[in-house]
């Protein structure tokens, strides 16, 4: 399908806080019919890109996640969730490389061999954000930490490792919320379901 045609009239940056920057921007777009809207104004997080790693113990078939608190949840209960280990694409930096950087800070795991699963927009409507969601089978010699995280950014971290078998059952009891892990994990069970099948 054709995409539509849209005109930026107006993009003012409102507020600029540690990485995160807030635009208001104005436009007017071609619907599909062909007409034009009236300009419309509409709030943009721009957060960069950022990364996740699903790290995977091919022999245990088990995955690593991380427990932390994520304050944004706090209204829908315990802000407490678990999560695949993930961060922020630093100016200049190189995703894979942020992976990598990232696993190390929150797992002390460094991982070889990635994969990329998939890019995608964590939330388009508001945000700029995009994830690149990698995948890292391992065996035995990788060592995973029991905390992690950054102390002069506040994280605090707890690592846990998951058999994929609970992990697909912990989305389906809602105890998984995080978009990415359930993207991550849905996807690792069904290339297991095609291995399993010889389809792969």
């Amino acid at each position: 399908m054709p995409k539509s045609r849209i005109d930026i009239l107006r993009k003012d940056e409102v507020l600029h806080q540690s990485f995160i920057r807030w635009f208001k921007v104005r436009f007017d777009y071609e619907r599909f019919d062909g007409s034009r809207t009236e300009p419309i104004e509409r709030y943009v997080l721009d957060r960069g890109e950022s990364v996740g790693v699903l790290l995977h113990d091919v022999a245990q078939n088990e995955i690593v996640l991380v427990e932390q608190m994520r304050i944004a949840a706090a209204d829908f209960g315990s802000p407490w969730l678990l999560e695949l280990p993930a961060g922020r694409v630093d100016d200049g930096e190189n995703p894979m490389h942020a992976a990598i950087r990232e696993s190390i800070e929150e797992t002390g795991a460094e991982p070889h061999d990635l994969e990329l699963i998939s890019t995608f927009f964590a939330s388009p409507g508001t945000s700029t954000e995009r994830l690149h969601l990698y995948y890292c089978p391992f065996h035995e010699g990788l060592h995973v930490n029991a905390h992690g995280g950054l102390a002069d950014e506040n994280e605090d971290l707890r690592v846990h490792r998951v058999g994929l078998a609970e992990a697909s059952e912990m989305i389906r009891n809602g105890a998984l919320v995080d978009a990415k892990t359930i993207i991550g994990i849905q996807w690792l069970s069904s290339r297991e379901s095609r291995t399993m099948l010889g389809t792969q």
